[in-house]
C-alpha cells in the first residue's frame, strides 16, 4: 500500500476523524521524533482503507497509545506475552471498574463474566489494530499476517476456556476421571485457524472434548457435583458466550461447533471414548477431510498427545487411500455445483478457481497419499503445496501456479476484510471500496487487478477440473468407450456369472470366448461370481466387480496368452474387491487399467507382486520419472527414513516396504516398455537396496542409540567413536541385482585400542553393540509384516562362514582374507564393495581388497582350483536333464562366464590393478580387453553371451519360472561358444 492514499479517499471527514485521533494520541503520549514521523506517514492511510481501524482508534483511543508505548506498533510481540497480555488486560480493567464504582454509586456493578467479554474484545481490537498496521504498511508478509491472526483467536479461546473452567471449579468443584486425575477441556482448533492460517474477519471452527468420564470433585458443602459431560458442556456454552455475543463493544468470534461428531443434532462435548466409537462406526469421509487440519488449542499435554494419536488413523490410512475418491469426487462435485450460484460470481473463496479449490487440491492428495507418506500430514496449505512437486503428485509448473494463486487470493481476502472487519468475500460493486482494494493490492487499475486475478484463477480451474481425471462426471455413465465388443463380454460375463451355469456349460462358454478353460481360470471365476467370497462384499463391491470384468475381458484378448492374463487380472480384482477404491480408480482410469492388462500379460511375477501389494497401483497413476542416479534415489529414501524415525517399528517396517514395492514396481515397468536396460535395471534395483540398506542402519543405530550409545574405543589416550561398514557382495556387489534378489552382505568395523565401550546409559562392550546392531537389522529386513519382506540377508559369506561373528573387526577380516581365505572367497572378494560406512573405512576396505586380489599366485594353481571349484558347482547345482539348460549353473551358463573373468583377475592383477576398478563383469571384460588378456573377439563374445543369458533369467524371474529352459539355436550356439572360452581359459574339466 502506498504511503500517501489516493484522493478519492481522502474526504474532509476522514481527515478530520484522523486529525481527533493524532490529537488524542499526542495529548496521552510524549511521542518521539520517530513515532510522530511513522504516524505522519502512515495514519492517513491506514484508516482510509480500513474503516474499521478508523472506527476502532476513535471508540478506544487507548490501543494507539498502547501500541506506541510497547513498540508493537512496528515489532512482533511474542507468542509467549500474548496471554499475558490478556491476563493483564483484564486485571487492569477490573481495577479500573472497581475504582469507578467506588467513586460513583452511579457506576453499574458489573459481573466477571461482562468483564470478561470487554477484556476479550479490547484486547481483539488491539491486537487485530496491530497486525493490520503491520500488513497494510508492509512490515508483515502474508504468512506472518495469517499466522498472527491464528494465534491471536487462539488466545482468545484459551483465556476463556481458562475463565469458563475457573468460574465452573468455583460452583461445582474440579472434574475429574475415575482414577483422580484432573480433566480439561481440548478444544480442536478446524480449518484455517487449525492450519495457522486464518483470515482478518472469520468464523471459528471448534470440537470440543475432554478426555474421560467422571464427576467434579467438590471441596465444599455448597458446592454441587457435576458429571464431566454436564461440566464441560456448560463450560463450552459459557466460552462460545464469552466470544459470540455482541456487546457495545463487539463481539470476538463467530463461534462455530457443527463439524462435530453428530453435527447440530450431537453433544456440545463429548469424551475420548465416546469419539472413537463415532470414528469406527459413524464417522463420513468429509470429516477425515475436515479433520487434516484439527489442531488441539487447548488441553494438558497427555490428553493432546492421546487424541492425536486417536485421530491419526481414522485420517490417514496406512495404504493408499482410493476408497476416499468416491468422497472426494463428491466434495469435488457439490463444488462445481456450488458455482452455478449467483453469488459465487466475484466470490474469491468458493467462487470458481477460489481458495477453496487450492484447499481442496492439496487436502485430497493429503486424504489419499497420507497414510503412505508422513510428510503430507501438515496442516497448512502454504506447506502442502510444495510437497506435491516434492512427491511428483503434480509438475512443478502447476504447484508454483497454485502457490502464487493462492497467496494472491489470500490477499485479496484479508484486503476485502480488512475495511470493515466483515466477514466477506466478494468484491467490492461500491466504486471507493474499489479503490480501497486497489490501494492495499498496490495496483492503480481495476481492470489490471481483474485481469491478474482472473488468471490466477483460471490457472486454479484448471488444476481442479483435472484432479483425479474426476472432470465432467455429474453422471453415472461409464468412463470406458460403450462398443459392440464391451457389450458382448458384459453378456459373456453375466452368462458366467449365472447361478444355474455348471461347470461343463461355463467350460464351453469360455472356449467360445477365445480362453482356455483350464481349472486355474474356473476357480478365478466362481470366487468373483458366486461363491462365498463373492456373498461377503458389500453391495456396492459387488457392483464395481461386475462393471470392472468385461472390460479386463476385452483387454485381455489382445495379450499374446489371454488365459493366463485374464487369471492373473482376476487374481488381482479379487485381492483389491473388498476395498473398492481400487477398482473404482481403474474403472475411473481405462488408459491405467489398460497398461495393467499389459504388463501382467508379460509377466506373472508382477501380476503377483501388485496383488499382493495392491497399493502400488498408484505407480501407474502418477508414473513418476525414475531417479537417474544414486544420489538421487539416496536422497529421497533418507527423507523418507528421516520422517520415520520417531514412528512405531511396525509403521517403519511397513513404510520402507511400500516404498521399496513402489519403486521396484516402477522399475519393472520400465524394463517391461522398454525404457530401461537390463544394466539400467540392474543399477536401479541396486541404488534401491544401497539407499534401504543405509535408511535400515540410521533407524537401528538411533533406537539403540538411546539405550547404549555410541561404541567408542581409545587409542593414544584419544577417545575415538567406532563405525560400522558394510559389503555387498555377489548380485549387489557387483551392481547386477535382479527382483526378489537376496543380499549377500558382510558387516566390518573398525574399533580397537582399549576400552572398546559403548558411551550412552547402559554401556556395554563393542562386540555385543554390533551383535545387536546385526540382530536389529536382520530383523527389520526380514521379517514379515502385512507388507511382506524388505529383502533376505545371507550372511554366509563373512569370514569363517556361519560359525564366524556377525560384525568382525576390519583388522580381523584382512587377517582372514590373506590367511586363511580360499580361493573361492577371493573370487567372491573381486566382486565385494563397500556399500555403507564411513570414508576411512571405505579406503581400508578398498586397501584390503587390493592388497588380497594382488596376491602373487602361481597360475597352474590358481587355473586348477578355480577349474575344479566351478566343476563341483556344476554338480551340485546343474541340471541332468540333456533337454533343457541351468542358464546360471549349467555349461555355458552365465557361472561360467564369472568363473573366467575371476580367474582372469586373480591371475593378473598383480601387474595390472586397473583390473579391480570394477565389480560388475561387463566393465571387467572391458578392461580385460583393453589389456589384451583376451582377443577383442572372444571378449565380445562373453560380454554379448553374458547380457543374453542375463537377459533371459530376468525374463524368467518377471514370469515366474525357473532358470531351466528349453534349447533353441542361439542357447546352442551360445552354450558351444562359452564352454570353448571357459577350457581355453581354465582348461577341461577333470572327466573330460
Amino acid at each position: 500500500m502506498q504511503s500517501h492514499c489516493p484522493t478519492p479517499l481522502q474526504t474532509p471527514v476522514l481527515i478530520e476523524q484522523v486529525e481527533r485521533i493524532r490529537t488524542a494520541f499526542d495529548s496521552s503520549v510524549h511521542s518521539s521524533k520517530a513515532t510522530a514521523g511513522l504516524l505522519d506517514q502512515w495514519l492517513l492511510s491506514v484508516c482510509a482503507v480500513s474503516p474499521y481501524v478508523m472506527r476502532t482508534l476513535a471508540q478506544f483511543p487507548q490501543i494507539l497509545t498502547r501500541l506506541v508505548e510497547t513498540g508493537q506498533l512496528v515489532h512482533y510481540p511474542k507468542r509467549s506475552t500474548a496471554n499475558a497480555d490478556v491476563a493483564g488486560l483484564l486485571a487492569t480493567l477490573q481495577d479500573d471498574l472497581r475504582q469507578a464504582q467506588s467513586d460513583s454509586s452511579s457506576t453499574p456493578t458489573l459481573n466477571s463474566e461482562s468483564i470478561e467479554m470487554s477484556v476479550l474484545r479490547v484486547f481483539r481490537h488491539r491486537q487485530l489494530v496491530r497486525i493490520l498496521w503491520q500488513d497494510l504498511t508492509g512490515i508483515a508478509c502474508l504468512e506472518q499476517t495469517l499466522y498472527e491472526l491464528s494465534i491471536l483467536a487462539e488466545c482468545c479461546v484459551q483465556a476463556a476456556d481458562q475463565w469458563s473452567y475457573d468460574a465452573l471449579v468455583k460452583r461445582f468443584g474440579t472434574p475429574r476421571d475415575d482414577s483422580g486425575r484432573e480433566q480439561r477441556l481440548i478444544i480442536i482448533g478446524m480449518g484455517k485457524l487449525g492450519g495457522f492460517e486464518l483470515n482478518v474477519s472469520s468464523d471459528i471452527d471448534l470440537i470440543c472434548l475432554y478426555a474421560h468420564s467422571g464427576s467434579t470433585e467438590t471441596q465444599e458443602s455448597s458446592q454441587k457435583s457435576l458429571d464431566n459431560g454436564e461440566f464441560f458442556r456448560r463450560s463450552v456454552q459459557r466460552l462460545s458466550k464469552l466470544l459470540n455475543s455482541v456487546t457495545e463493544e463487539g463481539f470476538v468470534y463467530r463461534v462455530d461447533t457443527r463439524l462435530r461428531p453428530f453435527g447440530e443434532s450431537g453433544p456440545l462435548v463429548m469424551n475420548f471414548d465416546g469419539l472413537e466409537n463415532y470414528y469406527l462406526t459413524q464417522a463420513r469421509d468429509w470429516e477425515r477431510y475436515a479433520m487434516i487440519k484439527g489442531r488441539a488449542l487447548c488441553g494438558q499435554a497427555h490428553d493432546v498427545v492421546a487424541f492425536e494419536q486417536l485421530v491419526l488413523p481414522f485420517i490417514y490410512r496406512r495404504y493408499l487411500d482410493y476408497n476416499a475418491f468416491e468422497s472426494l469426487r463428491d466434495i469435488k462435485r457439490k463444488i462445481a455445483l456450488s458455482l452455478l450460484k449467483s453469488s459465487m460470481v466475484d466470490n474469491i473463496k468458493l467462487g470458481a478457481g477460489g481458495i477453496r479449490e487450492v484447499e481442496f487440491i492439496g487436502q485430497a492428495f493429503q486424504l489419499v497419499r497420507g497414510g503412505r507418506e508422513p510428510r503430507l500430514r501438515v496442516r497448512s496449505i502454504l506447506r502442502v503445496l510444495p510437497l506435491l512437486s516434492e512427491l511428483a503428485l503434480l509438475p512443478d509448473e502447476e504447484v508454483q501456479a497454485l502457490r502464487q494463486a493462492y497467496r494472491y487470493l489470500r490477499q485479496v481476502e484479508n484486503a476485502l476484510q480488512m475495511m470493515r472487519d466483515e466477514q466477506t468475500h466478494s468484491l467490492p460493486v461500491d466504486p471507493v471500496d474499489r479503490q480501497r482494494l486497489l490501494c492495499i493490492m498496490g495496483v492503480s487499475e481495476w481492470l489490471d487487478f481483474k485481469h491478474t486475478l482472473d488468471d490466477h484463477q483460471s490457472k486454479v480451474s484448471i488444476c481442479f477440473a483435472n484432479l483425479f481425471a474426476m472432470e465432467g462426471e455429474d453422471d453415472e455413465t461409464d468412463t470406458f468407450t460403450s462398443d459392440k465388443a464391451l457389450e458382448v463380454e458384459k453378456d459373456v460375463w453375466a452368462a458366467l456369472s449365472t447361478e444355474s451355469i455348471d461347470e461343463h456349460e461355463r467350460a464351453g462358454l469360455l472356449v467360445s470366448a477365445g480362453f482356455v478353460a483350464d481349472e486355474s481360470l474356473l476357480n478365478s471365476i466362481d470366487t468373483l461370481s458366486r461363491g462365498s467370497f463373492y456373498q461377503r462384499l458389500t453391495a456396492e463391491s459387488q457392483s464395481r466387480v461386475e462393471r470392472i470384468v468385461p472390460h479386463i475381458l476385452v483387454l485381455v484378448k489382445n495379450t499374446q496368452d489371454p488365459t493366463q492374463t485374464l487369471v492373473r487380472m482376476l487374481a488381482l480384482v479379487r485381492a483389491v474387491a473388498g476395498r473398492g477404491g481400487y477398482l473404482q480408480v481403474l474403472c475411473d482410469q481405462p488408459q491405467a487399467l489398460e497398461h495393467l492388462v499389459t504388463l501382467f500379460s508379460k509377466s506373472s511375477w508382477l501380476a503377483g507382486f501388485v496383488a499382493r501389494s495392491p497399493m502400488v497401483i498408484d505407480e501407474l497413476l502418477t508414473q513418476p520419472t525414475l531417479a537417474a542416479d544414486a544420489q538421487t534415489v539416496f536422497d529421497e529414501t533418507r527423507t523418507l527414513v528421516q520422517s520415520l524415525l520417531h514412528s512405531e517399528l511396525d509403521v517403519q517396517m511397513d513404510s520402507l516396504r511400500h516404498y521399496r514395492q513402489a519403486r521396484e514396481m516402477r522399475i519393472a515397468c520400465a524394463q517391461l516398455d522398454g525404457s530401461l536396460s537390463l544394466m539400467q535395471v540392474s543399477d536401479q534395483l541396486s541404488w534401491l537396496a544401497e539407499s534401504i540398506i543405509a535408511g535400515v542402519l540410521e533407524i537401528v543405530i538411533a533406537s539403540l542409540a538411546k539405550r547404549y550409545g555410541q561404541p567408542g574405543y581409545v587409542i593414544n589416550e584419544q577417545t575415538l567413536h567406532s563405525q560400522i561398514g558394510v559389503l555387498a557382495y555377489g548380485k549387489l556387489g557387483g551392481l547386477e541385482l535382479g527382483f526378489s534378489s537376496d543380499l549377500d552382505l558382510v558387516f566390518v568395523h573398525d574399533s580397537t585400542g582399549t576400552k572398546q565401550v559403548t558411551d550412552g546409559p547402559k554401556s556395554v562392550d563393542n562386540s555385543f553393540y554390533y551383535a545387536k546392531l546385526a540382530q536389529g537389522f536382520v530383523h527389520f529386513m526380514g521379517t514379515k509384516t502385512p507388507a511382506g519382506m524388505l529383502y533376505e540377508i545371507d550372511f554366509r559369506l563373512r569370514p569363517n562362514g556361519n560359525s564366524g561373528v556377525l560384525v568382525i573387526g576390519i583388522a580381523a577380516f584382512s587377517n582372514y582374507q590373506n590367511s586363511d581365505a580360499w580361493t573361492w572367497e577371493h573370487q567372491a572378494l573381486m566382486r565385494a564393495r563397500m556399500v555403507f560406512g564411513s570414508e576411512h573405512l571405505r579406503r581400508r576396505f578398498d586397501e584390503i581388497r587390493q592388497q588380497v586380489l594382488t596376491h602373487n599366485r602361481p597360475q597352474a594353481e590358481l587355473r586348477l582350483a578355480v577349474a575344479n571349484m566351478r566343476e563341483r558347482m556344476r554338480s551340485a547345482l546343474g541340471n541332468k536333464q540333456p533337454d533343457l539348460m541351468h542358464l546360471k549353473q549349467d555349461d555355458g551358463g552365465v557361472a561360467d562366464i564369472e568363473f573366467i573373468v575371476q580367474y582372469l583377475v586373480l591371475a593378473h592383477a598383480k601387474e595390472h590393478p586397473a583390473l579391480l576398478t570394477f565389480t560388475d563383469n561387463i566393465r571387467v571384460l572391458d578392461t580385460i580387453e583393453q589389456l589384451a588378456l583376451l582377443p577383442a573377439e572372444q571378449c565380445q563374445i562373453l560380454r554379448s553371451s553374458y547380457l543374453a543369458l542375463r537377459e533371459r533369467l530376468h525374463r524368467q524371474a518377471l514370469d515366474e519360472r525357473s532358470a531351466l529352459v528349453p534349447f533353441d539355436d542361439s542357447l546352442c550356439d551360445l552354450k558351444l561358444h562359452v564352454v570353448k572360452l571357459r577350457e581355453q581359459v581354465l582348461g577341461a574339466p577333470a572327466n573330460g
